[in-house]
């Protein structure tokens, strides 16, 4: 079964359907509906957007060009349209001659006065509609976009329910209802006035510890006196075969170039080079002194692995020598080196520790009688945070580490207003040891105490230290900005070579060569000349450029009776000036390359070494060369009688 689609918008004028169908929403993907908003409407020629020109006025459809680029790649993205539904779908849609640019809808957020509208994607993620595809209204909306409007005070804040205050002066406090009006709340906090010198003796044991010192490789590999490719060894995997066939790793495992890990406060990578720690240096030198057998064979060649015999040929049982090596690491601590992704950042195994030792003194320290309570009446609902509302209010907000955390979220393994110290920061959530253990707890591979530490969503904890979501006590008050910038947080290398404006990150990008030289094969307008040879072609000179100067420049300058205005003349032909650029004919019979190759044409010969103009050699057909045959000479006698020339008379 074929389905044909009669287009509705045909014979209309595209201004009409832009001002009919930009800034509202369609359905795209038919017959797999997915909800969008239309931000623009193109054709072959112009794509047309609405821009309000003058404040205040309604906006107004405003038709812009296609770029040279976009016009084929407009007729591409159609082209493409209608093959998909003509052969994927056996959808016969007809010429596409409009497009829709719509972006899809994202979900629902919730806004300051309790509202949820729809959130639709940026336009790093617009996407091309036919217009005859699109689907303008539809019989069963999706339930869960619904967009709600902001219920009452009292429904969404009943008395009683848990919230988290976001004041100035107890910011992330918790909190409980305590009454309702129309437009205004009543909290009662709990809190201790010291947890907020608290949060700043955190982030000073965090920022106060010791700052470790790295270095290159190849300056760590200068200072141990090994080369590079001997510390890229033994910093990783360096196995070893035993007798039986076993294989033993007599490496440090500081580092893993084809995973991309790394070991904490021992190794990194910046761009395209590792750097060790001064902690790793000190292994090493102490691993090159007690046993310099291992790093004699490390630069040899080939990536076979070594036996233990060729390690160490003067032990008796080079097997027990391997086995006390393998000890001598685990004694050092190389067994319990944790690989961690060159994309985090995380604390050391000794900063965790002093944070919650910190943390278990404070906690001590505090008393029942120093516990206060406050009232706070009369503040707007969005100086308020409801645990359910975490997820919609807290996006976009930034963390480093140690950073003071308390937990928003009801629902989880870590109970709700618990507090914590961020020790690790991964690509979309983060590493935190809390002040408490608590059932669903972990150890977080063995970085903190047992049931401490957890891993957990950016949004689900609120901030202490950095707070980025201040609101004001007052009801009449504007909206406090909230951070627009999201948060990505990315650690290790990134792409030496970056793509330009518009071109997308593929793997192994160089960018293109700018310079426009014969040589690298680009040509004066610019573009690939691919498979070109600056030096060939039929008539010898180069064609994209003027001759070399010395194919038509005289060498003597005498005034005899050969000579005319300062020029020398040879056998009835004038040579060019110094400089000048003649035309040169493209047919045969010219210069080829650097010698004289021609066929059927005339050459002017090359001056000789004192300024006198020497017999020339030509090897053309058909071509007259006054007292010289077609052979040529050879020496100083000729070669012999040329095919349609006079012979030279021999002397008797």
């Amino acid at each position: 079964m074929v389905i044909h689609i009669d287009n509705a918008h045909e014979n209309r004028k595209v201004e009409d359907i832009a001002q009919e169908m930009i800034g509202r929403r369609t359905f795209l993907g038919w017959p797999f509906l997915q909800e969008g908003l239309v931000k623009a409407v193109s054709d072959s020629l112009f794509k047309y957007e609405k821009v309000s020109i003058v404040q205040g006025d309604p906006p107004k459809v405003i038709s812009t060009p296609h770029t040279p680029q976009g016009l084929g790649l407009w007729k591409m993205k159609a082209e493409r349209i209608e093959h998909y539904y003509s052969k994927r779908c056996g959808v016969i849609t007809g010429n596409i001659d409009v497009l829709l640019h719509v972006r899809p809808l994202k979900g629902l957020k919730r806004l300051d006065d309790g509202a949820f509208v729809k959130d639709y994607e940026g336009p790093e993620k617009e996407t091309e509609q036919a217009v005859q595809m699109a689907v303008s209204e539809v019989n069963s909306e999706d339930p869960r976009f619904l967009e709600k409007e902001a219920p009452p005070l009292s429904e969404e804040f009943p008395d009683g329910s848990k919230v988290f205050f976001l004041g100035e002066h107890a910011y992330g406090v918790a909190a409980q209802i305590s009454a309702t009006t129309q437009d205004t709340l009543s909290v009662i906090l709990a809190f201790f006035p010291s947890e907020k010198d608290e949060n700043d003796a955190f982030k000073q044991a965090v920022t106060h510890r010791t700052q470790k010192k790295y270095l290159s490789s190849f300056k760590v590999a200068e200072m141990l006196g090994i080369s590079t490719r001997a510390l890229s060894k033994i910093t990783s995997s360096f196995m070893v075969i035993s007798g039986g066939g076993s294989k033993s790793n007599l490496g440090l495992s500081l580092k893993f170039e084809a995973k991309a890990l790394k070991v904490i406060e021992y190794s990194r990578k910046d761009g395209r080079y590792w750097e060790f720690s001064e902690k790793a240096i000190e292994l090493i030198h102490q691993y090159k002194a007690t046993y310099p057998e291992v790093f004699r064979v490390l630069d040899r060649s080939g990536d076979a692995m070594v036996k233990a015999s060729d390690v160490f040929p003067n032990a008796q049982d080079a097997e027990a020598k391997v086995k006390e090596v393998k000890t001598w690491l685990n004694s050092k601590g190389v067994k319990d080196f944790e690989p961690v992704s060159l994309f985090c950042d995380q604390l050391g195994k000794e900063t965790v520790k002093e944070i919650e030792a910190l943390a278990d003194s404070l906690t001590a320290n505090k008393k029942p009688e120093g516990f206060k309570k406050a009232i706070v009446k009369g503040i707007p609902r969005q100086a308020v945070l409801k645990p359910s509302h975490a997820v919609y209010r807290l996006q976009n907000q930034h963390f480093a580490l140690g950073d003071r955390v308390t937990m928003v979220q009801d629902s989880g393994g870590v109970p709700l207003s618990f507090k914590g110290v961020v020790i690790g920061m991964n690509a979309k959530s983060m590493d935190v040891v809390w002040d408490a253990p608590f059932m669903s707890g972990t150890t977080l591979g063995d970085r903190c105490s047992q049931y401490r530490g957890s891993t957990v969503e950016f949004w689900s904890c609120l901030n202490l230290t950095n707070p980025q979501f201040l609101a004001s006590t007052n009801p009449k008050a504007p909206h406090t900005q909230k951070p627009q910038a999201p948060f990505k947080p990315r650690f290790g290398p990134h792409p030496s070579v970056r793509p330009g404006p518009g071109m997308q990150p593929v793997a192994g990008f160089r960018p293109a060569a700018t310079t426009q030289s014969p040589h690298n094969g680009f040509g004066h307008n610019g573009h690939v000349q691919i498979m070109a040879n600056p030096n060939r072609g039929r008539g010898g000179a180069l064609r994209s450029g003027p001759p070399p100067a010395h194919t038509f420049t005289a060498a003597s300058t005498s005034t005899d009776s050969n000579s005319v205005n300062g020029s020398v003349k040879t056998n009835g032909v004038v040579p060019q000036p110094h400089g000048s650029h003649a035309p040169i004919p493209r047919g045969r019979g010219v210069f080829r390359g650097n010698g004289f190759q021609g066929r059927g044409g005339f050459q002017a010969p090359l001056p000789g070494r004192n300024g006198s103009v020497p017999h020339p050699h030509p090897r053309g057909r058909g071509g007259f060369v006054a007292g010289v045959d077609r052979g040529g000479f050879r020496g100083t006698g000729p070669r012999g009688r040329g095919r349609g020339h006079f012979a030279t008379p021999a002397t008797s």
